[in-house]
């Protein structure tokens, strides 16, 4: 997927952000999903929605320009607490939300690492681990479009279990439900690139490293195969 090429590609960096509103609409696998049993493909082929897969685990998503995509690769400690940095990552998104939204502060995490308000997901994330190299994306929901969800995607195969069965209009909200005063993505995206590296510098303080040079010859190795695969 282009996103992850695109943060493994600053790989030297001890910590690289993008985060970007998507302008077309787009299904995303986790690395294990399967395309038939997530996403209705023949509704995707109807309405041009291309079906792409990312590095990282978790479920299927769909990216629209209701939504805000945060991307960070960075060089962390320990090689194997994949549940620790997705809390601590996790918190840093939420910790930059309320600096401009103080009632976001009552985000919290719910079943491996979604972005909950209350019991309703309101972020996907994800994780490519490749040792001491993280790579943690979020798909934010800002503006929920229930209809394009429900028409795209099936009802996941693995669910948390404080979804409890609920459909996707059940189970899915947005930041626009749950903060009044955001009507927009893009004002969302403005504040994550206002505050989030901030907020990952002190959430994350005691685990960022430098990067290893020994390290990088996998992830130059990934980025070469995409890219003869793509060519």
């Amino acid at each position: 997927m282009w996103i992850d090429d695109q943060i493994l590609s600053h790989h030297e960096k001890k910590t690289h952000i993008e985060i970007f509103v998507p302008e077309e609409t787009s299904v995303i696998l986790g690395s294990g999903n399967d395309a038939a049993l997530e996403v209705n493909l023949e509704a995707c082929h109807f309405m041009g929605v291309p079906v792409l897969r990312r590095y990282g685990g978790g479920g299927t998503v769909v990216l629209y320009p209701g939504c805000v995509v945060v991307s960070i690769g960075c060089w962390v400690k320990d090689p194997f607490k994949n549940h620790h940095y997705f809390k601590l990552l996790n918190q840093a998104i939420i910790d930059a939300l309320s600096l401009t939204w103080p009632n976001l502060s009552k985000l919290s995490q719910a079943g491996i690492s979604d972005i909950v308000f209350g019991e309703k997901k309101i972020a996907g994330t994800s994780m490519f681990r490749s040792r001491n190299y993280l790579l943690y994306q979020a798909s934010i929901l800002v503006d929920l479009d229930h209809k394009l969800v429900g028409s795209v995607l099936r009802h996941p195969t693995k669910e948390p279990d404080y979804r409890k069965g609920r459909s996707h209009k059940d189970f899915l909200s947005s930041l626009a439900e749950s903060e009044a005063t955001i009507n927009d993505s893009k004002m969302v995206e403005g504040s994550l690139k206002s505050h989030f590296l901030q907020a990952v510098e002190k959430r994350l303080s005691a685990d960022l490293i430098d990067p290893i040079q020994e390290q990088m010859a996998a992830l130059r190795a990934r980025l070469e195969r995409a890219r003869v695969e793509t060519v």
